[in-house]
């Protein structure tokens, strides 16, 4: 199986919880691309202990960051190493002919087996539509109705690229890193969700999809879907986008749970949990929500109050005639 992720130093000790899920319930060769440009190579090597007890290779996999334009759009929510995926077609060893790429935020629950070996029957990639925006047009930025407009619809189902399954060796023979520039070029680098709207664009009419409520399921989506942690249990794939159960503030919720049962199996559990511990209590972000929350109650009652009143004296006036 071969398997490519992108990382810096931040997401390491992450992107090692992930890979220690996607060994543990995948037993079998595993080759690991790490795409980074920062890690040394003792930070490899901490990967590696994690996975010393698998059939893993790790490959420290370089990329040159000058191959990005300079004023490429980035930010905290959206790094630059998520691009790195856009450079695979170029980087790859000719030997992989299918990849699966994976995000650092997720939790591999289960077998990928019927996923990696799924037939591609001529198309680009396999993905699971991203069920942030459920496909409605009006939930769409006013960047990505200009710019997907047309593949959307064709009919295009919007994917989230945080789980792709990739016909590398069909994809080569047509595709370069040079294709997605030109794309980002034509758009004036005015993406939304920055890579993920060019593979999307670009990849459209070649796409397949699986289920992503096994493969690609949002731990978010599916915990105000009222799902629990039990409810995880047939979940391949979980992935937590938006706030991490290892960041404070923010709410949490048991889902998450999956998350920290991996994080304990590794050395850096310890120091995660501490470290998550002193954010929590010392964050004032939910504090100051619960007020905001607090404050437009007491405005709604005020205007509550208000509505009432006229509404009284109204009726009043009707009794008197």
């Amino acid at each position: 199986m071969n398997v490519a992720t992108a990382l810096n130093k931040k997401y390491l000790r992450y992107t090692a919880v992930m890979l220690k899920s996607l060994c543990e319930n995948n037993p079998g060769s595993v080759r690991i691309f790490l795409l980074n440009h920062e890690l040394s190579a003792e930070d490899v090597q901490r990967i590696q202990k994690v996975l010393a007890a698998y059939d893993a290779q790790v490959v420290d996999f370089k990329v040159d960051r000058s191959a990005f334009y300079s004023g490429i759009p980035y930010n905290e929510q959206w790094s630059i190493e998520t691009y790195y995926r856009l450079l695979l077609l170029d980087l790859l060893p000719k030997d992989v002919e299918r990849l699966l790429y994976l995000d650092g935020d997720i939790i591999v629950n289960r077998s990928l087996k019927e996923l990696y070996e799924l037939d591609f029957k001529g198309k680009d990639l396999y993905a699971g539509t991203d069920s942030g925006w459920s496909q409605v047009w009006e939930k769409y930025s006013a960047v990505q109705k200009e710019l997907l407009a047309g593949v959307l619809k064709e009919g295009h189902r919007y994917f989230n690229a945080g789980v792709m399954l990739l016909n590398i060796g069909q994809m080569r023979e047509q595709y370069s890193f040079r294709t997605y520039c030109d794309v980002m070029e034509s758009w004036n680098y005015q993406m939304f969700a920055l890579d993920q709207d060019i593979l999307n664009y670009v990849h459209a009419h070649k796409t397949g999809y699986f289920d992503e409520r096994i493969y690609n399921l949002s731990a978010r989506t599916a915990h105000n879907q009222g799902l629990s942690y039990e409810d995880m249990k047939q979940a391949a794939i979980i992935h937590y986008t938006g706030y991490k159960p290892w960041e404070a503030g923010n709410c949490h919720y048991d889902i998450e749970k999956r998350w920290w049962d991996y994080a304990r199996r590794t050395p850096f559990y310890q120091e995660l949990l501490e470290e998550f511990l002193d954010q929590s209590l010392t964050d004032g972000h939910l504090e100051a929500y619960i007020q905001e929350l607090l404050e437009k109650l007491d405005t709604s009652q005020k205007q509550l109050q208000e509505s009432l009143g006229l509404n009284q004296r109204l009726l009043a006036m009707l009794q008197k005639q």
